[in-house]
């Protein structure tokens, strides 16, 4: 019997799902370097071919973007006043988009500790919501793309200080004040550009 469209796309969200949540089990229990490719796939009930179809490396695993974050942005910046300032909306939508999943922002941050080369993964996993936002921004922005990409620039610039402050065992809401400090204090700087009034 053939699966219909839906059925499978389904099917194959599942196996995502299953993988990812394999690969925070384990990273959690074990840290990332004592965890192999193989366990992860036996731990999903899949082989390791079939994991590596959905994921290119162990560091996508923990990394790479849901399938359905897309969607998720898009709703955070529909939510967004077309009156609020810039600065506001954007770290609204950061901090919707970051703070959301726990166990994700937890594993992560223990992945990019224990990994060798940490930035070069993170970085690259964090692309596709770097080219939403500055979409999203430079619509807001259509006449000033040096001001667009301050803005992008300076976003990224304050998550991944605060990430990079954050101590996991502050707790998760910690990471949440944490950011919303740097976008805070950073804000107030870009006040007479009229972005964040």
């Amino acid at each position: 019997m053939t699966q219909t469209p839906g059925l499978r796309a389904a099917k194959k969200l599942d196996t995502w799902r299953s993988l990812r949540a394999a690969a925070i089990d384990l990273v959690t229990a074990r840290g990332f370097d004592d965890v192999s490719v193989e366990e992860i796939a036996a731990a999903a009930r899949v082989s390791k071919s079939t994991l590596f179809n959905y994921f290119p490396s162990k560091e996508a695993l923990l990394l790479d973007p849901d399938p359905e974050d897309p969607d998720r942005w898009r709703a955070l910046a529909a939510a967004r006043p077309d009156d609020e300032p810039v600065w506001v909306s954007v770290r609204e939508i950061i901090v919707g988009a970051v703070c959301g999943d726990e166990a994700k922002l937890l594993t992560r941050k223990t992945m990019i500790e224990q990994c060798q080369a940490p930035l070069e993964p993170a970085l690259a996993a964090s692309e596709p919501f770097r080219r939403f936002l500055r979409d999203w921004v430079a619509g807001r922005l259509p006449d000033d793309p040096i001001l667009t990409a301050l803005v992008v620039n300076s976003t990224f610039a304050v998550a991944h200080t605060a990430y990079r402050a954050w101590r996991p065992e502050d707790g998760h809401a910690r990471f949440e004040d944490q950011l919303r400090y740097g976008f805070d204090t950073l804000g107030a700087g870009l006040l007479a550009m009229g972005v964040a009034t």
